[in-house]
């Protein structure tokens, strides 16, 4: 058996990075999570679902601010003055309906910052990886989800953390169904109702942004958790 690796653990409180949570809680030792406040409209529900995640495994959470780089503006993820796209149900995989969605929630090298931020972290803490949630299915239109960017990340990481941290990602090759099934079956109790990554904030999820519809779909074989009123309808990025 190999040795744990020591893991930071970048938590938006959504199904993909909760579920990498949990995984690394199952087969490495996550030392720290990473919540992100980039001004994002659902930073305080994501908070909420973060902080719950992180005490029902026993992980220790910080939030790092960087309103800064919602303020470049452009995303509707960060600007209440732009709408949010709610696409049908049946245009979740179409590539066409998918870009269009993806160009009006891009955040500028969202994912590429952050994960900068988390290896300083790692080194920092002696940890050996970063921890993200990607997923095969968003990869397909969000080409900094994919298992290419990982490796790419990890090389450039090499060079600059004294301690060569790599990026990790339980899921990234999985679609949300695989997802959902590996905690059924690897994560006994997983706290589905704790997870949060509508792309709006409040109380409840709206039911119907991309991510909530992706996790709606996801989450059809568990009708118990699944539907727009339950608690923490959303996707992941």
């Amino acid at each position: 058996m190999s040795a744990r690796k020591r893991s930071i653990v970048l938590l938006s409180g959504g199904l993909d990075s909760s579920a990498n949570l949990a995984l690394c809680r199952l087969h490495d030792e996550p030392v720290l999570a990473l919540t992100v406040d980039y001004g994002q409209r659902a930073f305080e529900s994501e908070r909420r679902a973060a902080d719950a995640l992180c005490r029902h495994f026993g992980v220790p959470n910080r939030v790092l601010e960087l309103r800064w780089l919602g303020a470049l503006g452009g995303s509707a993820l960060t600007d209440v003055s732009l709408s949010m796209p709610q696409p049908k149900e049946g245009e979740l995989d179409d590539r066409v309906a998918a870009e269009a969605s993806k160009a009006r929630v891009w955040v500028p090298n969202r994912n590429g910052v952050f994960l900068n931020l988390a290896a300083a972290f790692a080194e920092r803490h002696g940890a050996e990886q970063v921890v993200v949630g990607f997923n095969r299915e968003e990869a397909q239109t969000f080409p900094d989800n994919s298992e290419e960017f990982l490796e790419r990340a990890t090389r450039a990481l090499e060079l600059s953390t004294s301690n060569h941290v790599r990026v990790a990602c339980y899921t990234v090759r999985m679609d949300k169904r695989e997802i959902v099934a590996e905690l059924d079956q690897s994560v006994p109790g997983f706290p589905f109702q704790a997870i949060w990554s509508c792309y709006e904030g409040g109380q409840v999820a709206c039911g119907r942004c991309e991510s909530c519809r992706r996790l709606e779909r996801a989450l059809a074989t568990r009708p118990a958790l699944a539907g727009p009123g339950a608690p923490g309808p959303g996707g992941s990025r």
